[in-house]
């Protein structure tokens, strides 16, 4: 690889790093200045309708786990 495109991609990393870092501080801004009594009620109403959505399972899932892990021996 030659050296300009080694440079390109650390510019490029580096240009990504401090974008996460500003994207996560203003994640961190908006849940901090999010207003709760808003937004539980959006949260509540996604929930139900994912219950309402979801179909039920007929097993807890255990047979199935063991088959798995008996095909990793």
């Amino acid at each position: 690889m030659l050296m300009e495109e080694k440079e390109k991609l650390r510019r490029w990393v580096k240009g990504w790093d401090e974008t996460g870092k500003f994207l996560e501080e203003l994640r961190r801004k908006e849940i901090r200045d999010s207003n709760l009594a808003e937004i539980i009620p959006l949260f509540d109403e996604a929930f139900r309708s994912a219950l309402w959505l979801r179909k039920a399972e007929s097993t807890s899932g255990l047979v199935e786990f063991h088959k798995l892990m008996a095909k990793t021996r």
